[in-house]
């Protein structure tokens, strides 16, 4: 029997890499509201949290990009949004945040917030992105060259970062 987290992980890999018609994301949304409750629990709250979400469509009309992904359920308000405004405010660490994590740096705040972004962004589908992402198709033997090259990239920015990102001292 599969893990929650394997459920989750399965769908999210599925539907983010290719779109869904408009007439099976009801579908979607379903697959994606079970597959939250198994990975996270099944409370009370969570089953009214995974009905407040959907899998849905946003169109950005400024550059004309389609996106799929988790969204609030009957609004245009896609869940990597909404994180992206609720973190926004980068000049400080949030004051729930320092106070249960006095050691973080603004720096790695920061950091953490971006590649939290990230992974949002990565599950979701988007027409900016799906000409390089080939329907979920992995070439893995150019997996293999990306990771031998940008280990060697990372080994050297760690060696002389602004040096490697060409940055004056």
């Amino acid at each position: 029997m599969p893990s929650g987290k394997q459920v989750l992980l399965h769908f999210l890999q599925k539907y983010s890499l290719n779109f869904q018609k408009s007439n099976d994301t009801e579908e979607v949304s379903e697959d994606m509201r079970v597959a939250f409750l198994l990975h996270g629990s099944t409370t009370d709250e969570m089953w009214y949290n995974v009905d407040n979400i959907e899998w849905g469509t946003k169109v950005d009309e400024a550059d004309s990009i389609t996106k799929q992904g988790l969204k609030v359920k009957n609004k245009a308000i896609m869940l990597s949004e909404l994180f992206r405004y609720m973190s926004w405010d980068d000049e400080k660490i949030p004051e729930a945040v320092s106070n249960r994590f006095s050691e973080l740096t603004l720096k790695e705040y920061k950091s953490a917030i971006e590649i939290i972004q990230l992974i949002l962004t990565s599950i979701e589908y988007s027409t900016g992105f799906s000409s390089v992402e080939n329907n979920g198709k992995m070439d893995f033997e150019a997996l293999t060259k990306y990771l031998t090259s940008y280990r060697k990239k990372m080994s050297l920015f760690r060696e002389d970062p602004e040096g490697y990102l060409g940055i004056e001292k």
